[in-house]
């Protein structure tokens, strides 16, 4: 079985004075997600880069969503570029506010 996954960074990654320069969201796809959290998690060099750069600077991360589906998915979701917009955790806050 394949997932595709959202994880929601504790803040956002990249360049504070340039709001398209930052990241809080990565979506990708694996078929072992417990394996593939923790690889993300201690920033191992099969981690996704963001996600090792995220763990060297001491910023962690929540699983936000998790789909049933695979690459084709994973792409068409990375195609829509505002993650946010599908992360329950970014849509409690906004609702909220």
């Amino acid at each position: 079985m394949q997932y595709v996954y959202l994880l929601h960074f504790s803040q956002p990654i990249g360049n504070p004075n340039n709001k398209r320069g930052q990241a809080q969201h990565y979506i990708g796809s694996t078929t072992n997600l417990d394996q593939r959290l923790r690889l993300h998690r201690q920033g191992n060099s099969q981690a996704s880069k963001l996600c090792a750069h995220a763990a060297s600077i001491g910023i962690s991360f929540t699983l936000a969503e998790v789909w049933l589906g695979g690459f084709d998915l994973e792409r068409a979701l990375k195609r829509r570029k505002r993650a946010s917009d599908f992360c329950p955790l970014c849509q409690r806050t906004s609702f909220s506010n």
